[in-house]
């Protein structure tokens, strides 16, 4: 943290593509120390067979633009998405697709919610559905089907986590909470 009390410390999410090789981690977590930030959360995407995209929850005193020159230098294969983030995005992923069931929500916009997605539309049956590695088409259990748009490509992980997501939307009880566990 800062030792100036001048600054404030700015929270922002960082996706960057990093080889699938020992030490890559390494080269990004000593980039952001150079700009002082500290990492709060870390996750690990598979992505292909020589590659992982990381996500990252990092505070410091530096920009967006002093963040994402920091993250490119360590990431010289480019796949780097630096944006301001807020404390709801301290939530682990889990919890939040938990929070999106439990709050009623659209299957749509629970997607949207839960990958950040700019948009989610359901083609009719003669449109297309995913046209680039920026859509993510996924089929509900009844049919529906969902393409989620966003600037960041979608990994494995990410569409293991939306399946299952649409599951749990498609078992959510709609009774009266009160009455669960005899209450």
């Amino acid at each position: 943290m800062s030792t100036d009390p001048g600054t404030t410390n700015g929270l922002y999410r960082v996706r960057v593509r990093l080889p699938d090789e020992p030490g890559a981690l390494a080269g990004l977590t000593a980039a952001l120390a150079q700009v002082r930030c500290n990492i709060l959360a870390l996750s690990v995407h598979g992505q292909d067979a020589r590659s992982v995209v990381d996500e990252l929850l990092v505070s410091g005193p530096c920009s967006v633009g002093e963040l994402s020159v920091a993250v490119c230098g360590a990431a010289p294969d480019g796949g780097v998405l630096v944006m301001t983030a807020d404390p709801h995005d301290l939530v682990d992923p889990p919890t939040r697709a938990l929070d999106i069931v439990a709050a009623g929500q659209s299957p749509a916009d629970g997607i949207a919610a839960l990958l950040g997605a700019s948009g989610v539309r359901t083609p009719g049956p003669d449109e297309p559905g995913a046209r680039d590695e920026h859509d993510l088409e996924l089929t509900a259990p009844d049919g529906t089907r969902l393409v989620a748009r966003r600037a960041a490509p979608f990994t494995v992980t990410e569409v293991a986590r939306a399946q299952a997501f649409l599951r749990a939307v498609a078992t959510r009880p709609e009774s009266d909470p009160r009455g669960w566990a005899g209450a």
